[in-house]
């Protein structure tokens, strides 16, 4: 008889788990947004998106990129080559170079994972918020109270923060693991306003990263709309002030990094990241314990996700990949 395993979060790790494992074992996904995603997301407003979250994408394992070339190959995942500078206050910009492939999904960056879901049992809206132990097995509860079912295995790809929570692990379980926030400033500007060059690293400034979204692959480049994400520090300095006095602050640094009109931005929206970046700390920590997940076998409890591995998206398939392997070795 298969195992049911829970798995909370879908986003990428959460279903690369639900597809390796799914021959065997019975799984059901839960998922509290209205769509899948996580840090892949794509807000839409209007007939204008953006992809708020993870912007690109490397493939460095022999793993992930047996995972992308049947997608690359469908053109739900298309190489990015962008006009990449670098921008300082105080520096004049400079041409940026990259040395490997860097990919987006298409149309948006969660149509990957659009692309993987197809025949996986995927509750959107579900909140788990409580784990109870009945009759030798796991029942999962949501935010308001009602039974999601009983399993053999919880297995959490949400944030470090919400998983810290949820699964009763020993406190010290998480010593190794840290995350930090990020502010992603969405704005409406025509492209005849904006400059040449494509995306941009930024450095001495209270944002880290601005790109042209519309430029993107598979996007509509006649829908100007621009993403810039600030520095994890600037964003924990200002994570509780007014959220309309941190977007036009923003925005006025986006505005003078540029040289974009004030006049020339046609809407402004904010998305407060609290849980988006790994910690120092966890980077660190990867050259002790490399098992890339966090797993009680006895209690049949684990959790993974990017924040295990340093936060790119490779990250997040690799410790969930790395976990459904673990997990088939010892069986269920």
């Amino acid at each position: 008889m298969k195992a049911d395993i829970a798995i909370i979060g879908a986003g990428l790790a959460g279903l690369t788990l639900a597809r390796e494992l799914s021959e065997h074992a019975n799984i059901s996904l839960f998922e509290k947004a209205r769509g899948l995603g996580g840090r892949m997301s794509t807000r839409r407003r209007d007939e204008h998106r953006w992809d708020h979250g993870a912007q690109f994408f490397t493939a460095r394992s022999r793993a992930f990129k047996a995972l992308l070339k049947p997608f690359i190959a469908s053109g739900d995942v298309v190489e990015w080559q962008p006009n990449i500078t670098t921008l300082s206050p105080c520096q004049p910009a400079y041409k940026r170079p990259w040395f490997e492939p860097h990919y987006v999904a298409a149309p948006g960056m969660n149509s990957l994972l659009k692309a993987m879901s197809p025949g996986l049992n995927i509750a959107l809206q579900t909140r788990v918020e409580t784990l109870q132990q009945h009759n030798g097995k796991w029942r999962l509860l949501d935010d308001k109270g009602a039974e999601l079912g009983e399993f053999d295995w919880v297995i959490s790809s949400a944030p470090l923060p919400q998983t810290q929570v949820l699964l009763p692990f020993a406190p010290d379980t998480w010593a190794d693991f840290g995350m930090l926030p990020c502010y992603a400033l969405m704005l409406k500007v025509n492209d005849s306003d904006l400059p040449v060059w494509d995306a941009a690293k930024v450095n001495d400034s209270s944002l880290r990263w601005i790109a042209f979204n519309h430029r993107l692959p598979g996007r509509n480049r006649e829908l100007g709309a621009v993403v810039a994400h600030s520095t994890a520090d600037w964003a924990a300095n200002h994570l509780e002030d007014c959220q309309d006095t941190v977007r036009n602050q923003l925005t006025a640094e986006f505005c003078a990094l540029t040289g974009v009109s004030p006049q020339a931005v046609k809407e402004a929206q904010l998305h407060r990241w609290r849980y988006a970046l790994a910690t120092e700390v966890t980077k660190n920590a990867l050259g002790h314990d490399p098992s890339g997940y966090v797993l009680d076998s006895e209690r049949k409890l684990a959790a993974c996700g990017d924040w295990c591995l340093g936060g790119r998206v490779e990250a997040a398939f690799t410790s969930a990949h790395q976990l459904a392997a673990r997990l088939k070795q010892q069986g269920f």
